[in-house]
Formats: structure tokens, sequence, C-alpha cells
């Protein structure tokens, strides 16, 4: 977070960014100030001065100089960021790092900031006069920038002196800024290069953003291209009368685009906002060839008139109501009347032929050839959107990788649309579109005549992407701090292997254990690898990392092998299954090297115990964490219950006076603590949260841009190696609780019964979960080993796999994704 480079226009060589301003407290404010929060930058928050006082304040007894009143407007962001679905912040305490205010009461406060980001309505007049104010108190070195979705640099900084036209740009999040990986860097016309390194350097190490740049052109990159794709669908739908349930299938997943996929999408946008960003491009790019695509269609005129504009009217494309029973259903609009009615099966050939293929690449491929409705949509639909981004490059960007990037970190693709056009094969697609009546590219044709038949190409572990300048391949720039695993697999850095899991060496004398199952499930070969990686690294590496490219760390056990041996009543086999579990993980733990967990995404059941026997967890912030094996009617058996035990209890001391002790702190408030976390299969929302449920300590360290994970995970290991690692010896006396806090437990769980919150078998598996953290049936104060506690979490493992109930969950949960209550 370098706030300098050189000493340009009065940029100071070396100054943090320690304080940052939002004005504007909306949507995107609020929840911009929020990140800044999470991130650990104290944030003033301001807004404008309410016009009039409502009935409401007037109850309060507020007047208009009452500074709630003066604050009102920013205080209600704060609150609503507060109360945010999904959350915008990682714990609520991290609100405590923004200051509200106004813009007439505290403009002064801006002299403090190191950073000021406008947010105000996207109105060219209001922002002027915005940074016109901003002006007035801007100290040196301050940068200034607008969060504007596609108003002009150019046209925002017009009237401003030369420095702040120099310490100005635009920084575009997308919404939610938590969640959205993209921020849009678009430089003024006199940006000092300077203040772009500033920002690129804060957005991605500190906001965990990926910084795409861009020209100064309207709605900029992914907005462009993404309208664009938005209206093409509409429009295509309309011409080939499918349903918008239909289009959705279509464009959603199963191409390896978000669940919303487009009309979901533009439903929590909103039409209003979708109908402002095309209209900036019809304004604003007269000379683009499919200008009229952007023209407002009728639908979305009428839509508006009628109030029809998505979430934020609880209408749009699609409607939620209730059936005559109370029962949640979705409708959808049919677009030739603007009436709603129940969503239809969608049943397209080719589409669920595609649903076969593994990998979105393979899938996209089948459709876009394909020759029913289906296949018709998807080839006109992503044909005119590969050729309106081909068409864009130099205009809105430099190169295919700024767009690519643009459209995958803005919208959540798997692809962006070069990545795309390769997966369909570019030489095959353009003889189809030639035939189709199509005009390709200039500079597309002129790539295939000499000879280069895709856009990217991986050669020796390095990826290279075509570039329209030199008209030759280029390397992909790989920022310092990436570690990409595939990448060194390529160079041959693979030291071991199987079809669930490798272990690679990344440098440095550390290795990392890398899972590549479906969705990281634990299974024989996962198991297998942490056994091989252990004794390999205890013997030619200094540490371990254990970390993955995948969506998700683990989600736990292999739950179909599970149900199938229990149900085949194989109960030696489980037994050894679970046992082999175990002692990988304690081999792990006490392997004398040092080994760092680093987790992003889901890290549940298996995978959160993995993290628990770690000597360090390097995390993600967006790191979903939890011990849920409780919801399919089991107990943690991998040493999780054992180790959340150990965790709640680890920091109590008993104090000692000539070998007779004197005091010991009462176990039950802990026990409990640890015991409501499984029970109740506590999950956290993030990296921080995680920490506060236990399941990290508060010396585990976050990460907030995941690229840079698996590399400071690494630098972990070495910091540990360099500060004098001491590997952990095995706890031999673990002070329990015993029968008195069981008991207790027991007695609650009946209470929770009676009143009707727990089913008989959550009372069955719950009691098992309080056995086991309790030491079983001894008294308080036993001193007892950790093969102890996981042979205690094993023999319940065990007989709840065989309790029918337990059965039904797991199946259930295994068919429809969703536990079972019975």
């Amino acid at each position: 977070m370098l706030n300098g480079v050189g000493n340009e226009g009065g940029l100071a060589v070396g100054k943090a960014i320690k304080k940052c301003a939002m004005i504007g407290a909306g949507v995107m404010g609020a929840a911009i100030a929020a990140q800044l929060a999470n991130v650990g930058i104290e944030t003033i928050l301001l807004d404008i001065v309410p016009p009039e006082l409502t009935d409401d304040d007037r109850e309060k007894g507020l007047t208009k100089e009452s500074r709630e009143f003066r604050n009102k407007l920013a205080q209600g962001g704060l609150s609503r960021a507060l109360k945010s679905k999904p959350a915008s912040f990682y714990v609520p305490e991290s609100a405590r790092l923004i200051a509200i205010g106004n813009m007439e009461d505290d403009l002064g406060w801006l002299r403090d900031a190191d950073w000021i980001i406008e947010a105000v309505v996207e109105r060219l007049e209001i922002k002027k006069s915005v940074f016109e104010k901003i002006e007035g108190v801007l100290r040196p070195g301050t940068i200034v920038t607008s969060n504007t979705s596609g108003i002009s640099a150019k046209a925002l900084c017009e009237g401003r002196s030369k420095y702040f036209r120099g310490h100005f740009a635009i920084t575009h999040f997308f919404n939610p800024p938590r969640y959205m990986k993209l921020l849009e860097v678009v430089p003024g016309p006199d940006t000092l290069p300077g203040v772009i390194q500033i920002l690129a350097e804060t957005c991605e190490k500190s906001l965990g953003k990926g910084i795409v740049y861009t020209k100064d052109t309207p709605n900029f990159v992914a907005n462009r291209i993404g309208a664009y794709s938005m209206l093409c669908v509409l429009r295509t739908m309309m011409g080939l009368g499918l349903t918008i349930e239909a289009v959705d299938e279509l464009t959603g997943p199963v191409i390896g685009n978000p669940k919303s996929a487009s009309f979901r999408t533009a439903d929590l946008v909103g039409l209003d906002t979708l109908l402002h960003v095309t209209g900036n491009v019809y304004e604003g790019a007269p000379s683009d060839e499919e200008r009229e695509m952007f023209r407002a269609p009728d639908l979305i005129k009428q839509m508006i008139e009628r109030n029809l504009l998505g979430e934020k009217t609880k209408q749009g494309f699609y409607k939620k109501t209730q059936d005559s029973e109370g029962n949640r259903v979705i409708l959808s609009l049919d677009y030739n009347t603007l009436e709603y009615s129940p969503q239809e099966e969608v049943r397209l050939a080719s589409l669920e032929a595609a649903k076969g293929i593994s990998g979105a690449s393979g899938r996209i491929k089948s459709l876009y050839y394909a020759d029913d409705i289906a296949g018709q949509f998807t080839f006109h639909t992503l044909t005119k959107g590969l050729i309106y981004a081909a068409n864009r490059i130099p205009e809105i960007a430099d190169d295919i990788v700024n767009v690519d990037n643009a459209m995958k970190w803005g919208f959540g693709r798997r692809m962006g649309p070069f990545e795309t056009w390769d997966a369909i094969g570019v030489v095959k697609s353009v003889g189809k579109m030639r035939e189709a009546g199509y005009q390709i590219p200039v500079w597309v044709q002129e790539m295939l005549e000499s000879g280069k038949e895709s856009f990217y190409k991986r050669e020796a572990g390095k990826l290279y992407f075509y570039d329209l300048t030199s008209g030759e391949y280029e390397e992909a720039p790989v920022r310092p701090g990436v570690i990409l695993l595939p990448s060194l697999k390529d160079r041959e850095k693979e030291v071991a292997g199987n079809r669930g899991a490798s272990l690679i060496d990344i440098g440095d004398g550390v290795a990392c254990l890398e899972f590549h199952t479906k969705m990281n499930a634990i299974g024989d070969d996962i198991v297998n690898m942490v056994i091989k990686s252990a004794d390999t690294v205890s013997r030619d590496f200094q540490g371990l990392v254990i970390a993955n490219h995948a969506d998700n760390f683990s989600v736990g056990a292999n739950l179909s092998l599970v149900l199938f041996t229990a149900q085949e009543e194989e109960w030696d086999e489980l037994d050894w299954m679970v046992k082999t579990f175990q002692d990988a993980l304690m081999r792990l733990k006490y392997m004398g090297r040092p080994v760092v967990a680093a987790p992003a995404g889901m890290a549940l059941g298996g995978g959160c115990e993995i993290c628990l026997v770690a000597d360090r967890v390097r995390y993600a912030a967006e790191t979903y964490m939890g011990l849920v094996e409780v919801g399919v009617g089991l107990i943690p058996a991998g040493g999780g219950t054992k180790e959340l035990l150990l965790r709640n209890t680890e920091h109590l001391f008993e104090v000692q006076k000539g070998g007779i002790y004197q005091k010991q702190i009462e176990l039950m408030p802990y026990v409990a603590r640890a015991f409501e976390t499984i029970a109740l299969a506590k999950v956290s929302t993030s990296g921080p949260e995680a920490v506060k449920l236990g399941y990290l300590r508060p010396t585990d360290k976050m990460t907030v841009n995941r690229d840079l994970l698996i590399e400071d995970a690494r630098k972990t290991v070495l910091a540990m190696n360099m500060e004098g690692y001491t590997p952990p010896r095995a706890l031999e006396e673990i002070r329990v609780a015993g029968e008195s806090t069981f008991a207790m437990i027991k007695l609650a769980l009946w209470a929770l019964h009676e009143q009707g919150y727990a089913t008989d078998h959550d009372v069955t598996v719950a009691t098992k979960v309080g056995y086991v953290l309790c030491g079983g049936n001894v008294v308080a104060d036993t001193k007892v080993s950790e093969q102890y506690l996981l042979d205690l979490e094993r023999e319940a493992f065990l007989s709840l796999c065989g309790h029918p109930k337990t059965q039904a969950r797991i199946q259930h949960t295994l068919t429809t994704g969703k536990p079972l209550r019975n």
C-alpha cells in the first residue's frame, strides 16, 4: 500500500494509505466503505444533509441542527451495509472503523484522507460539484477517484486544477464490492503514472481486486461487452420464441456462467440501471458498428413503465410469490403479455446432452455446434458477442487478456470471450460464422492467415496470448507473488501424485499438497497422498503448504462412499477408513516440519479438520469453514471434535505451588462453546468469522487477494523456519470436563427436545458430540490422551453410521444438496 513512486506532483515517498474517505453512502458507496474497513483501513463515510425533517424525525425530537438528522443518510447507508445479504462486512465489528458525517459539517475531515472515493448519483454535474468541494480541502499527496460506471474521466475532471487532474482517476468497483473481483482503473488525460501504480498496489494487495486497465470509453470494458451480450440475448430469445427460463438454462452454469445467468442477473442489477448503461453507450459511442443494439428494446421500456425493475420492486423478469399453500414459488414473465406464470420445464435435447459433458469448454462447444433451437440460440448469441468483443480492441483495452479478465472477474464467468472462442475452436467456428454471413474482424482473419489458430497457447508451463500490435504471441503477465500450480506441473515440479491429489515443489524447500477431486471431496486418494506427503516433506523439504486453485478447499468426506460402506454393513472397512484418516492427520500434525493450510472457499468437515491440525493457517478472506457433520447425522471423526475442544481450552492454565495444583479454571463454559459450534454445524461466512468461531486462531493470518494465497502461505512456512520452528509434541494429558458437564449438556438437549427445537435424532447425534467433548464416562478433570479422544470420535461415528435416520439424512443430502431433519 505504498502511496508514492518518486515524488511526482506531491506524492509522498513510502506513505501508506491508512485512511480513506467515501463520498456517497448509497448501496455502492456504503459497500465499498465496508470493504475498506474489512481490510483494516479507517474510512470516513459522508453524504448530503437531508433537505427536510420527516414526521419520524420530529417524533424523535430532532431539529435540522441535530447531528442525528444531519448524518441520517450516511448512517442509513452504514446500517444497510450491516444488514445486507450477502454480507458486506466480514464481521460486524469492522464497522467500528467507519466514521459517518455529512458534506456540510465534516468536509474538513477529508484533509486526513490518503484516498477519497466519490460514489454519488451517476450525473456528471453533481459529480463535478462534489469534486469542486473536495478540491477546496485537498491536501498534497491525496488521491481522488470516482466509482462511476461509465462517465468519462476526461469529463469528470474538466475545470479542475492541474494538481487535481494529476491525482485523479476512475476506480470502478463491481457490485457487491466484497465479492466481485473486478476493479476497472481508468486514468484521466493528465493522471500521473505513480497514481495508477499506487491504486493498483493498494487495490490488488489490500482490497483483493483484479485490476483491468481500460480506455476512457463509454462503460469501459465489462459493462460495454456485458450490456451488448444482454441485449443480444434478449433480442435473440424473442426472435426464436424461447422462454425466459429456457434462456437462463442456456446461459447459466452449463456454459460456465453464474446461476443467475442472464435474466436473473438483470433483475439483480435492475432494469432501470440496465437502461442507463445501454443508453450511455448509444449516446456516447456513435461510431459503434452495433450501436442500434444498444437502443432500448420496447420490452424493457414497457417493463420500466410498469415498474417491473427487478429485485428492487420485487418483480422483473421473475416474480417471487407464494402458492395457495404458502409455499415460495418463482414465476417468470411472459414477454408477449407481460403477465407472470409458473415456470415451464425446459426440455431441449442439446442442452440435456451438454449437461452430461464434463467441463464448461466441452459443454459450450457441444451447444455451439448443435442443430436444434438451443444450438441456434447459442450459435447466434455467442457469435455476435465474440465478434463484438474482438472489434472493441484496441478501442476499450489494449489486449485480449484485459477483456477476458474483465468478463470473468466482473460477471463471474469461467471464461472470457477469447478463451471461449478457443474452446469452440477458432478455425472451425470462423468457418461456421462465415457460412452464416457474419463478418469476421480483420485482425482475427490476419491471425489465422499467419498460421496461428488460437488466441492463447501454453508452452513449458507459461501462458502466451496473441498480441494485435506485434502479430505474435506474447507471454501473459503474471504479477509477482502469484504461484500457479498447473504451470509448475507443466515444468515437471510434481514430486508425487495420484488421481485425487498431487505434491508439488513450489520452491525454497517448500512443497504444496494440492487436492483435485470433484469438490475436493476426501477419499482414499487424498488420504494416501496426505500420508505420502508427510513422509516426503519430513525427509526432503523444509515445510508443507496445503492449497489448491479450486473454488473450494475441500467439502469434506466422500459421503457416497461412507453411505455405501454403511449400507453394506462393512463395519471393519468403515472403521479402517476413519482410523486411516485420523492417523493421516495426526501424521501431518506431528511430522516435524511446518505445515501451513491455505483454505479458500468452502473448508467443511474433513476439509476443516485438515486446517485444524496445521501449525498455521493462511486463509483467504472468503473462507467458509465449519464442522458440518451433524447436518447429516454424524459427528466430526477425523480429529475435528478433539481439535475444537483443544482450541477452546488450550489457553486455560493451572497454577502449581510445591508441585500441587492450587487452581483449575472451570472447563464447562469452554466445552459448551465447542459443543454449540459443532452441534449447530456453524459455518463461518468469512475467514475473520472463522476466527470468532474458534476454527482459526488469532495468530492465523488473512490474504484478501486469493491469487497471492499460496505464495503468502509459502512465506509463512519460511518465516516459521527462520524464527526457529519447534515441532509440537503429542498431547498425553488433556484435562476433560467429564460426566458432570456431560449431564448438563444432556439436560439442555432434553429441554430443546421438549420445546420442539430438536428431533429425536438431533438429540441422539448431539449427545454423541457431548460425550466425546466431555471425555466419555469419566470424572471431571480426568487427564486423557489425543488418541483416547480420537477413539471416542471413531466409535461415535461408526455407531451413527448404522442408524437408519443418519443414512436417510446422508441419502437426502446427496440427492438434493439440502439437509434433512428427521
